[in-house]
């Protein structure tokens, strides 16, 4: 599987299937008064991006290399937010409760890409791509949410006509084993097994790993919200380091090797990380 088909393949993930996944599910199953926090979630994105850059800032100081700030405090600040939680609510949940924590995915994406896709380029490019970054603001998933949302807040939840949402439905689908197939490709194209910057690479999984989710634990311990939106927003902040760096880190000529590494290392971590942190997060608000 070559890089070019890979890249392909991601973009209908982002262009077709994504958008089909989320029309379905927020048209279907999202209310405004069920979820009344949703307002919340594009804006705990933002707040979850904003403390991981201020946690880069602090570790960077402990680096050696001087020359990869801008990828050392992206890969700080960005999760895979998308890929891998709706990979593990998938697993771990069924039914009406599934169908909402994927909602509350949509939601959050909303905040994180107007982010990932207007901040990133441009930062990473040291300003050269501003035009590119501003286009990128409303990508299909955005602009599908936000449409689906405008539906259901002027016609209510299941009033799309069976014959327009069930061939939807069956492609969106298909975004789970796609997103699988897409993780593992990249990761392993990218050879980011082998790092430049070692250090560099351990510091970015200590914050990712062990400073944010620390953070973020002691916060919900602090202020109390409802059970499954404090889950919700725990689980973003175990997730491993964005993987749609690598796609920005290319056209932006940032340093994709150590993207990659990042991206690669904080996966495999996660691997082990992930699990513990959530009998921890279970431990700690004496869940089932």
């Amino acid at each position: 599987m070559d890089k070019h088909f890979v890249d392909k393949l991601g973009k209908l993930l982002v262009v077709l299937i994504f958008p089909c996944l989320i029309a379905h599910r927020i048209t279907s199953s999202f209310s405004f008064t069920e979820l009344y926090y949703w307002w919340a979630l594009p804006i705990a994105a933002v707040a979850f991006s904003a403390l991981g850059l201020l946690l880069g800032f602090l570790f960077y100081g402990f680096s050696k290399d001087k020359e990869g700030k801008r990828e050392f405090l992206c890969a700080a600040a960005f999760q895979n937010c998308g890929y891998l939680p709706m990979s593990v609510i998938f697993f771990m949940f069924d039914g009406a409760v599934r169908d909402k924590f994927l909602i509350m995915v949509f939601l959050y994406i909303i905040g994180f890409d107007l982010i990932m896709w207007s901040f990133v380029p441009i930062f990473l490019s040291g300003g050269t791509k501003l035009k590119e970054g501003f286009k990128n603001i409303f990508s299909p998933p955005v602009v599908v949410t936000i449409v689906s949302l405008l539906w259901v807040f002027f016609f209510g939840k299941g009033h799309v006509p069976d014959i327009v949402m069930d061939p939807v439905a069956k492609i969106g689908d298909t975004a789970f084993p796609l997103v699988m197939i897409v993780l593992g490709a990249y990761l392993s194209i990218y050879r980011g097994h082998l790092p430049e910057k070692k250090t560099d690479v351990f510091l970015v999984l200590v914050v990712r790993f062990l400073a944010f989710p620390a953070l973020v634990l002691l916060a919900m311990k602090v202020f109390p919200m409802d059970a499954h939106l404090r889950f919700f927003l725990f689980l973003q902040s175990i997730m491993p380091v964005a993987v749609s760096l690598i796609i920005i880190g290319a056209y932006t000529n940032a340093r994709n090797r150590f993207l990659s590494s990042v991206i690669f290392y904080s996966h495999l971590l996660g691997i082990f990380l992930i699990p513990l942190w959530l009998e921890i997060f279970k431990c700690a608000f004496k869940m089932k």
